[in-house]
């Protein structure tokens, strides 16, 4: 591969932290969490910077730790649901790396992330009728971005078989490969 970074991209409850920690041991490469990032950075956390500042001003620190990434080599990066459809952060990470979407079923994601919504800041005071509502209109916005990935793979599947796909990709493609 010429360049070594790969981002996972997807929404929230794809499956991307929990693939990529297990993609990087597999390789032997380092992980990066965009999310845990940010917090280390920003000396707080995403639920904090979304209380005090909002969303744009979390979607400025995300994409200032995208960026510090570029000089890494041999990195899987779990990016946040909404990075990719952040400005031009897709088109940066299509130019830095290798991009991935973990596409999954809104139904999956609702069961995958309503468990846990007090740690999402954008669902944390919804109802359930208002949870999948939200999924299923923002993946709507996000999907025209996340489609713009490399590679599309079900993130559906189970994690062994996700990183069995991936590594199968790692190993093929240049990272900069393009159909184009």
């Amino acid at each position: 591969m010429k360049s070594e970074l790969l981002f996972l991209v997807g929404y929230m409850g794809s499956g991307k932290s929990t693939t990529g920690k297990l993609l990087a041991r597999k390789l032997g490469w380092k992980f990066f969490d965009l999310d845990e990032l940010i917090e280390l950075i920003n000396g707080q956390t995403i639920t904090e910077m979304f209380n005090l500042y909002g969303e744009d001003y979390f979607r400025k620190k995300e994409t200032e730790a995208l960026h510090q990434l570029k000089d890494k080599k041999q990195v899987v990066i779990a990016t946040g649901g909404g990075c990719a459809a952040s400005g031009d952060n897709m088109q940066w990470m299509n130019e830095h790396g290798t991009t991935i979407y973990l596409r999954c079923h809104p139904g999956v994601l609702f069961h995958r992330i309503a468990p846990e919504k007090s740690k999402r800041p954008l669902l944390a005071k919804q109802d359930d009728v208002d949870i999948m509502e939200f999924i299923s209109e923002s993946l709507k916005k996000r999907l025209p971005f996340y489609i713009q990935a490399r590679h599309t793979i079900n993130g559906d599947s189970r994690v062994e078989d996700i990183v069995r796909t991936l590594l199968t990709i790692v190993h093929t493609y240049p990272t900069n490969f393009s159909p184009d």
